[in-house]
């Protein structure tokens, strides 16, 4: 008599993956996003085999796309970048595989690192801390890097000065970026510029009150630099994250008048694996989604950018 075999348990990502999927088929809620979005041919062609990490970012478009529709949006209009740090290459070719193109990294050692070991079609965003002495590295490591998301520098001391002081680090950065670029010959680079819509000390990027002045600086004084909008990075227990998301929907708009564009020719990048459907929602262009995709991440050790 033949012996039952027994039912496999599934590991933590599984049922990860198991209960996101289940939550974007019942959800229905309104939200939107650019996709990366494979083609039906590499869609079929990719199966449950393919690994987990395939079936997540499957689910994540998923909810993208259904995020867009209720809130009457086209998914295309929304960008994924499948964020990767403390993640193997495996991990990220499976990823590749499923048909996704658009990567993201914290820091500019591990994606120096990886870059090379993956097809020059990925388009790398760095969405860490940036440093003026790592801006070299990243951009002569990195040729295919498509967008550098934080223009910002080190963290500002909680002072009465804070603001000014995080306007000069960043115009700092710009100028770096700008010269690098300038000097690699490299076509202009996209940058973001990040903005602390949450008031967290902790947190980097220019205050609300001095975006349009950064971006001003941008515009005019960095011609290897091309603005293309601006980000943000909610509160971790995501309860005032509506908020943040509104605060920076207004940057945009006093951006846009002070630039005399289109809201369509400045991004909002918001939302994360926790609230990324709620972003697309409220107008987001770009969502950065990383354990979600790949699971939780482990840091066996102190990372340094």
């Amino acid at each position: 008599m033949a012996r039952k075999k027994k039912k496999r348990k599934m590991n933590t990502l599984e049922k990860s993956v198991e209960e996101e999927t289940t939550k974007g088929e019942k959800e229905d809620s309104s939200s939107a996003v650019q996709v990366t979005e494979p083609s039906d041919s590499v869609m079929s062609s990719v199966s449950a085999a393919d690994g987990v990490a395939a079936t997540a970012l499957r689910s994540v478009i998923q909810r993208i796309q259904h995020a867009a529709e209720r809130c009457g949006r086209r998914s295309d209009q929304v960008r994924l970048v499948a964020v990767s740090k403390t993640k193997p290459v495996s991990l990220l070719k499976q990823v590749y595989d499923a048909g996704h193109r658009c990567f993201g990294e914290n820091y500019v050692k591990e994606l120096v690192e990886k870059a090379p070991q993956l097809p020059d079609d990925i388009e790398w965003h760095f969405i860490g801390n940036l440093q003026s002495n790592k801006v070299k590295p990243l951009l002569t490591g990195v040729p295919n890097l498509a967008m550098v998301e934080t223009v910002d520098d080190e963290k500002v001391a909680n002072t009465d000065s804070a603001s000014s002081l995080s306007l000069v680090n960043s115009r700092q950065i710009a100028n770096q970026l700008n010269r690098v670029a300038r000097d690699i010959g490299r076509k202009p680079l996209k940058v973001f510029i990040q903005v602390n819509t949450s008031g967290e000390e902790t947190k980097s990027g220019v205050e609300p009150d001095g975006c349009v002045e950064l971006v001003k600086h941008v515009t005019s004084n960095c011609p290897n630099l091309e603005f293309c909008g601006l980000m943000t990075i909610g509160m971790p227990d995501y309860t005032s994250t509506p908020e943040n998301f509104k605060t920076l929907a207004r940057c945009r708009g006093e951006v846009c008048k002070a630039l005399g564009i289109s809201e369509d020719q400045c991004e909002l990048s918001m939302g994360m694996s926790g609230d990324f459907e709620l972003a697309v929602e409220m107008g987001s262009t770009n969502v950065r989604v990383g354990s979600t995709i790949f699971g939780a991440r482990e840091y066996p050790k102190k990372q340094s950018n």
